[in-house]
């Protein structure tokens, strides 16, 4: 995976010093990153539709309209699935975020749901009336347990209620950092919405701590939309025979990042239960890298590959979350380097190539296993 797959289409807008380019650049760059939570990748086309609204020769009413409009015509009709989906969604979210306007409110929340999907879910707007699970990567296979289908107005209110109640006069910024995370953690595990429940959730989010004085204006949510979401997922899972327990630790150190500009590491193999429960209690997170270099076959895996160097980093970050025994998909390789499907495609070509994995048969396409030997 070269260096251009991971470039900031924006970064030169960041350091143009014209305010509005800029905030209109961060709610672009944020809108487009936070696709990555549902596994969608934006189009070529809708990038540069972006870039005509950051430089002003478009307004983002405009920008829908001809996204709208891309869509209607044939030449559209052979882009990626769900393609149309993260792109109408994407300048959507930049129009929210655009706007000062904001109600903290229960109401507000489902109105954001419904402006995001109207078109593309038959439920826009509407609170789901059924149960889900859902299989997650970071709890292998397991799923947080959501709120049921018959308390979710209820629990909505209540939560809402007591936020609008909670004083933050007095608290240090530690404190007001793990209540903010308590609190965007139990509004996504009620999971009021069937589907674009995350990115709903945190467009709210990001809402609401505006009108909370904070900035949070720069590209964490965009770099960091599947840690985000993982984060999430740790902080309302519980397995106490594995002596697993729910934390806001990670996403309190995303916060950090955002609202404090610290630079705590996110990485999405950090949140894996298995590394939980295999290294948390013997590594400080300084030392990760020297268990990086002091492992055998981490070296014997450097050693082998030919490529870039974040090549190299991703192809460790995968050895660490699967090892030799697990075996993984394209899937589990977007949840754990926050990468989209083409860059994703690519890497697993090369590992193939360098017979450092092999393919899986039996279990369905597409999975695989390292097959590196200990030197």
């Amino acid at each position: 995976m070269g260096d251009t797959e991971n470039k900031d289409p924006f970064a030169s807008y960041y350091k143009s010093g014209e305010p509005d380019k800029v905030a209109k650049a961060y709610a672009w760059q944020t809108a487009i990153g936070l696709q990555k939570v549902d596994n969608l990748q934006t189009s070529d086309y809708l990038l540069a539709t972006a870039q005509d609204n950051i430089e002003g020769r478009i307004s983002i009413g405009e920008a829908q309209e001809l996204i709208d409009s891309y869509y209607k015509q044939d030449r559209a009709q052979s882009a990626p699935e769900r393609t149309e989906e993260a792109d109408k969604v994407a300048a959507r979210i930049t129009e929210i975020l655009a706007e000062d306007s904001f109600v903290f409110s229960p109401a507000q929340y489902l109105a954001i749901h419904k402006r995001l999907f109207t078109g593309i879910f038959s439920h826009a707007g509407i609170i789901r009336d059924y149960n889900i699970t859902k299989k997650e990567w970071v709890l292998n296979g397991a799923s947080v347990t959501y709120g049921g289908a018959l308390e979710l107005n209820a629990t909505l209110d209540y939560d809402f209620r007591m936020e609008e109640d909670f004083r933050y006069e007095g608290l240090g910024m530690s404190e007001i950092v793990r209540h903010l995370a308590k609190f965007v953690a139990r509004l996504w595990q009620i999971h009021v919405f069937g589907e674009g429940n995350t990115r709903t959730t945190a467009v709210f989010f990001i809402k609401y701590l505006r009108s909370l004085g904070f900035d949070a204006t720069n590209d964490i949510f965009a770099a960091h939309s599947w840690y985000f979401r993982n984060a999430l997922v740790r902080a309302n899972y519980n397995n106490l025979q594995k002596g697993i327990h729910e934390t806001t630790e990670y996403l309190e150190q995303f916060l950090r990042n955002l609202l404090l500009g610290e630079a705590n590491v996110l990485k999405n193999r950090y949140l894996h239960v298995d590394w939980q429960a295999e290294t948390a209690h013997s590594l400080k997170k300084q030392h990760i890298e020297q268990h990086i270099e002091s492992n055998n076959s981490l070296l014997v895996l450097l050693k082998t590959v030919k490529g870039t160097e974040r090549t190299k980093n991703n192809i460790v970050a995968l050895y660490e979350a699967f090892g030799r025994e697990k075996i993984f998909s394209r899937s589990d390789v977007l949840s754990v380097l926050s990468i989209t499907e083409r860059p994703a495609t690519t890497l697993l070509k090369k590992m193939l190539e360098a017979k450092l994995i092999e393919s899986v048969y039996g279990l369905g396409k597409g999975k695989y296993r390292f097959v590196v030997k200990e030197g």
